[in-house]
């Protein structure tokens, strides 16, 4: 992690009710840059048809335009391609593929929150986390069925999850450890850009939040 970051875990995991304010500014070049390293680069790409090899040929410019429209307070989201992929029932999962740009820029702010938030999860807790996966999870539980006292597993689910959560009540549980009020437009921008549907039509959901998203999880 690096040193700006680890600043703020090292706050985050010392004082639980600090509310943190000037994380925006640290929307930076340089940390962007170094989040483009982690980009997937075959990844589809979004409604601008913009692949991330493109984005890449003029990397240093582009990021530097992106931050100056930061600063401006001018970046707009744009809307999220909708993909459906079959599921094991027989139904479709929607999920929402970002323009690159988009993507680069929730990942920034997701290391950003992962710096926070990291410090509240305990060593149980496997999804979404960096460093950590389901298969971690199943290794972990494969091991405490087979030495552990245990007889039963229980599998249980939010029916629509991602679908449904509560954009108001998001911003609200946001702002308990984050006061900066440029951070919370930027991530508000995201939870209200429009998909554009398989057919065509652009719809603007008043709940949820697109699965396949990096800032999602």
């Amino acid at each position: 992690m690096q040193t700006s970051l680890q600043g703020i875990a090292e706050k985050a995991k010392r004082q639980k009710k600090h509310r943190f304010r000037n994380l925006y500014g640290k929307l930076n070049e340089e940390h962007l840059i170094r989040c483009w390293g982690e980009i997937r680069k075959d990844a589809a790409y979004g409604v601008d048809q913009v692949s991330a090899q493109e984005y890449q040929r003029n990397l240093v410019s582009n990021i530097r335009d992106l931050v100056m429209r930061l600063k401006r307070k001018s970046y707009r989201a744009k809307l999220v391609r909708r993909h459906y992929i079959p599921k094991e029932n027989g139904k479709l999962r929607p999920l929402g593929i970002p323009a690159v740009e988009d993507k680069l820029l929730q990942l920034a702010v997701s290391r950003i929150l992962e710096a926070i938030y990291e410090q509240d999860f305990l060593r149980c807790s496997y999804g979404y986390r960096p460093g950590k996966g389901p298969l971690d999870a199943v290794d972990k539980l494969t091991v405490k069925l087979q030495f552990g006292r245990y007889e039963y597993v229980v599998e249980a689910d939010i029916k629509g999850f991602f679908d449904n959560i509560n954009h108001d009540w998001m911003m609200r549980m946001l702002s308990e450890r984050i006061e900066d009020k440029a951070l919370l437009w930027l991530i508000k921008k995201w939870l209200k850009a429009g998909v554009l549907d398989t057919d065509g039509k652009v719809l603007h959901p008043v709940t949820g939040t697109p699965q396949g998203g990096i800032i999602t999880p």
